[in-house]
């Protein structure tokens, strides 16, 4: 009987540490190029890998701490080190999405998908959390108007701009401006973000700053009776953002006696 000849396998070479190059992560445009980490690899595994950071290494503020974003490789400088990426999307901390809920508020939540003026379509949830529990036609109606204000910013802005609105709650101030009418909110927040699709050759153009400028929008919605605020909840309202009033001075009590007090000592002397 013939005799199977075993082939041998061609041994694959490790990859060891000292092929591997640390790289710099550099933010997009948006962000203003500033580095955001370092990770190790080889240049033909860089490319599409993803870091998350805090916005708080952009800002330097505490209260940006809970705030996550996300960051994808899409180029990769060999010579220097570096790799270019682009914006994926941020999300907050699950403890900080808790902290909004309240017990006895309301939790009225969207999803949508938009579609900036350049073509780029993110998905967005968004969360409004209101001070007492608020009628099912009231959240209907505040659901409504958080679509329409986004709705609004994505037909006439661009991308960079439309980050820096979700990233720096101007999308968020117009929300409640209008939506405190049909009932006070305690906290409305674009909870978490996705980078769905991305335009052929797009990239970052513009760096746009905090401080950026954004108008106001004014949405009509249509209102029914028993989506207004009624005035026994407007009274509730005024009594959890009302200080605890000071006790009331004493009257103070007189010293000098009275007339009916004067007239029983006089009988007393008398009758002694």
């Amino acid at each position: 009987m013939s005799q199977k000849v075993k082939k041998k396998k061609s041994k694959l070479r490790r990859v060891s540490f000292k092929d591997k190059d640390w790289y710099t992560i550099i933010a997009p445009k948006s962000f203003n190029f500033k580095p955001i980490g370092e990770i190790i690899g080889m240049e033909n595994n860089i490319n599409g890998r993803t870091l998350e950071t805090l916005l708080y290494d952009f800002t330097n503020r505490y209260q940006d701490i809970s705030l996550k974003l996300k960051f994808k490789v899409v180029q990769v400088n060999q010579e220097a080190k570096q790799a270019q990426s682009m914006f994926l999307g941020h999300s907050y901390t699950n403890d900080y999405v808790r902290s909004l809920i309240g017990r006895g508020s309301s939790k009225i939540q969207t999803i949508i998908n938009l579609t900036t003026k350049d073509n780029y379509t993110y998905r967005l949830t968004i969360i409004c959390t209101t001070i007492k529990r608020a009628r099912s036609s009231q959240q209907i109606v505040i659901r409504k108007i958080m679509r329409e204000i986004l709705k609004e910013f994505s037909k006439t802005l661009n991308h960079e701009k439309f980050i820096t609105g979700m990233i720096y709650a101007e999308f968020t101030n117009q929300i409640i401006r209008i939506a405190k009418t049909i009932y006070p909110l305690s906290n409305c927040s674009v909870i978490k973000c996705k980078l769905i699709s991305v335009p052929e050759g797009g990239e970052d153009m513009v760096y746009v700053t905090k401080d950026e400028d954004f108008e106001l929008v004014e949405v009509e919605v249509k209102r029914s009776r028993k989506s207004d605020i009624k005035r026994t909840e407007r009274i509730n309202v005024k009594k959890l953002t009302r200080n605890k009033s000071s006790p009331r001075p004493k009257s103070p009590t007189n010293d000098v006696p009275s007339d009916s007090n004067e007239a029983k000592e006089e009988v007393s002397e008398k009758s002694t």
